[in-house]
Order: C-alpha cells, then structure tokens, then sequence
C-alpha cells in the first residue's frame, strides 16, 4: 500500500496542472516493441470498453483488485462488489464507452500507471475527458487497483 501511496504522489507531482484540453489526442510514437507487461496492461482499457459495451458489469469488475477503488465526481466505489453495482446503473441507463486512450504509461515491479482520455456516450450525450489507472500485478495478471475519471467541461 506504501508503495501504491508513492506512485500516486510521483505521480501527481509529474502530471501537468491544466493539460491541453482536446477530445482525439496525437497517437504515441514508439521506438521499441512493447513488452508483454505494456501488452497485458494496454489490453486492460480494451477489455474494459468490450465488457461494459456488451453489457457485463460482471467481467468489468473482474479487471479491478478485491480491494479496488473507482473514483469520480459522483462516486467513490470500494471493492469488486461496489464496483459492479455501479457499473450495473451505468450500463442499465445505456451507457456506452467510444474510446480509451492511453497518453502515458508507466511500470516498475508489480506496480504500474496510466494517465489517458476517454470519450463516452450516455443517453444520447458525448462527453470526454481523463482518466487515470493505478494497476497492480497480482497472481502474474495486472488488474486495476485504483480508477479515476474527470469529466472535461464541455463546449456548449
């Protein structure tokens, strides 16, 4: 937990303030092949999207740890089970995730992060903005420890 604690705070310390407020960011430019961990990790955001749009809150609540946390204006759900209660709403009320995109990923050890942007669709409504996952490797699988999304003011 110690060590998740100091992740977090280096990361808050590194992120810009106010960041470039933009919906499609610029793809990342690579110089090397990914390793299996940037692999495993990436294709978390991927299985979160297929989950939730296909409707199983279930499946999305399994890529979070049993003591995750999902963070947002509205909620601060604890737990797999908390998790999945309130994916559930999300998905009963019609919601749909368009896209993640990973801006900035980060790993060392069985800790690992991602700072990114999504867009959503919700009742007929577009919205984007960011997102950050705090990832810990249990068991050789990486799952989500920590979740947070912000929802960017919208232009009318």
């Amino acid at each position: 937990m110690k060590r998740t604690l100091v992740l977090f705070a280096a990361l808050c310390m590194t992120l810009p303030i106010s960041a470039p407020q933009t919906a499609t960011p610029k793809p990342e430019v690579r110089e090397r092949p990914l390793s299996a961990d940037e692999v495993a990790i990436r294709q978390i955001s991927e299985d979160w999207i297929r989950f939730y749009n296909a409707g199983d809150a279930a499946k999305v609540a399994a890529l979070y740890t049993n003591d995750g946390y999902y963070l947002s204006a509205h909620i601060l759900a604890h737990g797999r089970q908390a998790i999945q209660a309130y994916w559930e709403r999300g998905i009963k009320a019609g919601g749909h995730i368009d896209f993640i995109k990973p801006l900035r990923l980060y790993y060392a050890g069985d800790l690992a992060y991602c700072a990114g942007v999504y867009q959503a669709t919700n009742a007929g409504v577009t919205v984007d903005g960011r997102i950050l996952i705090v990832l810990r490797k249990v068991n050789g699988k990486w799952l989500m420890a920590a979740h947070e999304t912000v929802v960017r003011d919208q232009p009318l």
